[in-house]
């Protein structure tokens, strides 16, 4: 199973990528949030109008579920369990490191919802819908959760979740943005966020997902030394030659 050193590496090289995220990037992100509120938020009321009048009857238990598994304990806790038994079946390191980089990033990402949600106080279309209040209504700071609708903490912590999947492994990045779109499409559906918040929300998770993975683009002290005795003891000898 993966150790202390595990843990305290991923931690470490996460907290240091996410640090070094240049100026630049944090230009464009808010580029990103405000051309996504100019763009979206117009047409917010006409997009979930679509959304829930034209996903066929036979797809609601199936988006409902969605919802349901996007649950931190469900999806990131057992996600976890189920990559660090399989890290641990197979005798792999780093697909154990996988499953504490799985972990983190939901961490970061539910979390950082978590405070954001209560500070903005954004009311969920199902609150707009019967107290007839507006999306803009916002009324935070407040602990009330019919105002926890900004932004969306099932599409934040399953984007991040499926960054690190889609990471780790490649060839599993289709169903990754299928499951992310997904779990966008479920949430509106269930008339519990707009589509600011899915979009918003996925924004925070890849970037808890990429940075919970950093390690997988750096060696540790530890790790590169291993790898030169690796390597030094591979090297084959060859025969001196003796000019003359």
């Amino acid at each position: 199973m993966p150790s202390k050193h595990d843990w305290k590496h991923i931690s470490h090289t996460s907290y240091s990528a996410f640090k070094a995220l240049p100026l630049w990037f944090w230009l464009v992100f808010l580029a990103f949030l405000g051309v996504s509120v100019a763009i979206l938020l117009p047409r917010e009321l006409m997009i979930l109008e679509i959304v829930r009048r034209d996903s066929p009857s036979w797809s609601a238990p199936g988006l409902k579920f969605l919802s349901t598994i996007g649950e931190f304990h469900y999806l990131n806790l057992i996600g976890t369990l189920l990559l660090l038994a399989w890290g641990y079946l197979a005798k792999s390191q780093r697909i154990q490191r996988i499953g504490l980089s799985f972990l983190l990033a939901g961490i970061l990402a539910g979390m950082t919802v978590q405070v954001v949600k209560p500070l903005v106080g954004r009311p969920r279309p199902s609150h707009c819908v019967s107290s007839h209040l507006g999306p803009l209504d916002f009324a935070g700071p407040t602990l009330n959760r019919r105002f926890y609708s900004y932004p969306s903490g099932h599409t934040a912590t399953t984007v991040a979740a499926c960054t690190v999947v889609a990471i780790g492994f490649p060839r599993l990045i289709v169903p990754c943005i299928l499951l992310s779109l997904g779990m966008a499409w479920s949430r509106m559906f269930q008339n519990a966020h707009f589509p600011i918040d899915t979009v918003h929300g996925a924004g925070l998770g890849l970037i808890f997902g990429y940075v919970s993975m950093s390690w997988t683009r750096q060696r540790s002290s530890a790790e590169a030394l291993e790898v030169v005795a690796k390597s030094s003891e591979s090297a084959v000898d060859l025969p001196e030659i003796v000019e003359g």
